[in-house]
């Protein structure tokens, strides 16, 4: 008996030591067995070579090298130009055309998408990802790690992917002493005591975790903003986390308070129709561009479970987005302004008092009177993340207005990490009801041909190994 318990002792604890964290998430590149590897030693070419210098055509070559070598245990040689004997090729599709005519790539890609491509040339072979631009390098080098890591044949490729909405965003609920609202996986990857973490190597490979999905943005706080956001002394560092995430082509933004001007500026008033109000919005953003060039934009509460907002003023959602908006545009920002309105002081024993068409009541009014880079965010149902809701109304009855569906991923109302829940099928169910078009086209801008939408996911992801506390999450 002793003997059996040692070895089953033995075994545990060489189990345990191997156990997996979590922490590469979908990302763990472990090799593949001897007969999957097979199909790939003849298909796949020794070499890769990359047209373009930069962050994000870098992290591509890198990702392409260290998947190869974690599932067929090979490591590509790095070439310049294409190569006599035939190579993996990155590039963006325009760079591809003008550096390596003999691949015979033509055509167009859209922003953000990729070509899959087998091509002969010389009697060698190529296989090749193009992208529109630099971030579609990367989508599709994950895109063909994904094939291998699913032991999916990759000769004779001809694929062409574009994502179905601009906008893919994140948005992260995180506090400044890093603390993170409906968080449970622990602490916040960016902030620690009032400022932002001395160490953001979890940052950089969050936004890898962005990338391989085609997530191009992420707000790094809280939507009931911390004001010091707009600060001088922070200015430099949400530029630290920019620099971590930008090598992934993710963008950031910030929650910002609609009161600032007053709180943080100085000023008399935060009307939006003040002419000194819009002067201040316009000046600070354009500090911020100036230290985060590729700032997503902003994220804003307004007149929502006891934040500030227009009603102060007597203004309308469209007057408070726009000036916000108006100082954004000029550095080709967005603004998201939450669609998640409501009087949270209501006596709700007053049948009149419906909170589930609180949202349309306010915004339908105004449909065609938001800025071009205005997106209304929309939680996907009109209470607040419940277990079961229909989808908001409001997805329907703005047609003039660009629209961004909010779903939580966080698991508030799920159990809170801590128990088995898959999400999917319920953000399906609302993403294909039909409103005149399925949610998801109305959402993304298709259906009505707006200029942006999309999709935003709260994750707030945390600091334990596997990010949401739960393997399962």
């Amino acid at each position: 008996m002793l003997p059996k318990l040692g070895a089953l002792t033995g075994l545990l604890a060489a189990t345990l030591l191997h156990a997996e964290t979590g922490r590469n998430a979908w990302l763990r590149y472990e090799p593949l067995a001897d007969g999957s590897q097979q199909q790939y030693r003849g298909a796949l070419p020794a070499a890769v070579t990359t047209f373009g210098k930069s962050a994000v055509l870098g992290s591509a070559q890198q990702e392409m090298i260290h998947g190869i070598r974690g599932m067929l245990e090979r490591t590509l040689r790095i070439e310049g130009g294409v190569p006599s004997e035939g190579a993996l090729v990155l590039g963006d599709l325009a760079n591809l055309e003008r550096e390596a005519p003999q691949l015979g790539l033509g055509g167009t890609l859209g922003t953000d998408a990729y070509w899959l491509k087998s091509a002969m040339a010389g009697g060698a072979h190529y296989l090749i990802v193009a992208g529109g631009n630099e971030r579609g390098v990367l989508y599709g080098v994950f895109a063909l790690l994904r094939k291998i890591a699913l032991g999916e044949p990759i000769t004779g490729l001809d694929e062409k992917h574009e994502p179905y909405a601009p906008v893919r965003w994140i948005n992260q609920w995180d506090n400044l002493d890093g603390s993170i609202e409906r968080g449970y996986g622990g602490r916040s990857i960016f902030w620690e005591n009032g400022h932002v973490r001395d160490d953001l190597t979890r940052v950089g490979e969050y936004g890898r975790l962005l990338a391989s999905l085609g997530i191009n943005g992420c707000s790094l706080n809280n939507v009931n903003a911390d004001t010091r956001l707009l600060t001088a002394p922070f200015l430099s560092q949400v530029a630290r986390i920019a620099d971590a995430l930008r090598p992934w082509g993710v963008q950031v933004a910030i929650s910002v308070d609609f009161g600032s001007p007053k709180t943080v500026g100085g000023l008399e008033t935060f009307d939006p129709l003040d002419r000194g109000v819009a002067d201040w919005w316009k000046a600070r953003a354009t500090e911020l561009y100036r230290v985060v060039p590729d700032l997503g934009g902003f994220v804003l509460k307004a007149d929502s479970e006891g934040r500030v907002g227009p009603s102060t003023y007597g203004r309308t959602h469209a007057d408070a987005a726009n000036v916000v908006a108006r100082a954004l545009m000029l550095h080709r920002g967005l603004l998201f302004y939450r669609g998640f309105v409501y009087d949270h002081h209501a006596d709700w024993r007053n049948l009149k008092n419906d909170r589930a068409r609180a949202a349309y009541d306010n915004f339908h009014p105004l449909d065609g009177r938001f800025d071009d880079n205005v997106v209304v965010q929309i939680k996907n149902g009109p209470i607040d993340f419940q277990v079961r809701e229909p989808a908001s109304p409001l997805f329907a009855g703005l047609t003039k207005t660009n629209e961004a569906i909010e779903l939580q991923v966080t698991q508030e109302y799920m159990g809170q990490g801590r128990a088995l829940v898959f999400l999917v099928p319920m953000w399906k169910e609302v993403l294909d009801f039909e409103m005149g078009a399925p949610v998801k086209a109305l959402a993304s801008g298709r259906a009505n041909h707006r200029p942006t939408g999309g999709f935003v996911g709260v994750a707030n992801v945390g600091l334990d190994d596997n990010w949401l506390d739960n393997h399962l999450s």
